[in-house]
């Protein structure tokens, strides 16, 4: 408990990367300033060419477009299914189910596929609140194609003559490859290992965290999920303490949210201004410490629904409780993920 509790609170200043808080701010900046000359549809441009410019270079033994063309295309897809679903809980849910069950399963391979994994399932459950404003399915997935191949294009021209680098880190975070499942010849092999296990239960439990947050909270309803699957991760020795500190830090960036936005009241240059410093801070420690980088995260999400116009107290509150909620269902599905892994090593 000592040593959780010291881990919990460790800061890995080695790992601090300002230059990717500058980065972060720039990207931002270009998807503030495209939406508002080319409307919300032109936000899914920018995550398609993030989502591909997170998985690329390839890995070995695979050629640039097969492994970028299913991205293209399947993200674009997902898309237009996510915006037709629009508030819809019931097809919400099993939409996000199967995302959450397909992306545990590949997100196991490596960190970078862990990345790319969570950037796309996010924005799925995201694209599932875009449906009234004002870009219908055909447009959202226009624009994720689009953005995609331009990330594509940018990454093939860094890249040049190089075909792939072994990405394989499976010991990167809290991302675990399980060499059994991913090596698995069937589907079926695979969703019987431990990954494939909580592949499943991350499913079942994104699906509830959908069905519940569109139920109990139509004002901002993906909150619940987004913050059950940033802290539901593959199974390793430190997931409960990587989820009580995400959890921790989504709490209190809640709360340290709302009282910066009460302090700065209706100015929004100053909203502005913490919005573009805690998107700085969130990339530039975001594998210093995960309490602290799920707390920045946290305070981005209330400065842009105020800066859209919700109150501070109303959408922190809203927040805070989503937030209790999307932990609760997390740990429910890591701790039966622990129990039926324990189970199945005890096994004879």
């Amino acid at each position: 408990m000592i040593r959780a509790a010291q881990e919990m609170l460790t800061l890995d200043r080695q790992r601090l990367d300002l230059r990717a808080g500058v980065i972060g701010v720039a990207v931002l900046s270009v998807l503030g300033l495209t939406i508002a000359l080319l409307g919300t549809p032109a936000m899914a441009a920018v995550i398609g060419a993030l989502v591909v410019l997170a998985t690329y270079p390839p890995p070995p033994g695979r050629s640039r477009v097969s492994a970028l063309l299913p991205l293209v295309v399947g993200g674009a897809l997902l898309t237009w299914l996510a915006v037709s679903i629009g508030d819809r809980a019931v097809l919400a849910a099993l939409l996000v189910g199967v995302v959450g069950v397909a992306g545990a399963l590949h997100d196991g391979r490596s960190r970078k596929a862990g990345i790319r994994g969570l950037v796309a399932t996010i924005w799925i459950i995201v694209a599932l609140t875009l449906h009234d404003t004002g870009g219908g399915p055909l447009r959202y997935a226009a624009a994720f194609a689009v953005g995609a191949a331009v990330g594509a294009a940018v990454a093939w021209r860094r890249a040049g003559s190089a075909e792939g680098v072994d990405d394989d880190d499976v010991e990167g975070d809290d991302v675990r490859v399980a060499a059994a499942s991913a090596g698995s010849p069937t589907l079926m092999a695979r969703l019987r290992s431990p990954l494939g296990r909580f592949a499943v239960l991350r499913g079942v439990g994104l699906a509830v965290a959908v069905l519940l947050g569109f139920t109990m909270f139509p004002d901002f309803p993906a909150w619940t999920a987004i913050t059950a699957v940033i802290i539901m991760r593959p199974p390793t020795r430190q997931a409960l303490v990587v989820g009580v500190q995400r959890s921790l830090g989504t709490g209190v960036g809640v709360i340290m949210a709302v009282a910066l936005a009460e302090v700065v009241g209706e100015s929004r240059p100053a909203l502005v201004v913490l919005f573009l410093a805690s998107a700085f801070f969130m990339m530039a420690v975001r594998e210093v410490n995960y309490a602290l980088f799920a707390l920045l995260v946290t305070a981005l999400v209330v400065y842009t629904q105020r800066i859209l116009g919700a109150g501070a107290a109303e959408s922190g509150a809203a927040r805070l409780a989503e937030t209790l909620l999307g932990v609760a269902i997390a740990f429910v599905v890591l701790g039966l993920c622990e129990a039926l892994d324990s189970h199945s090593r005890s096994a004879p």
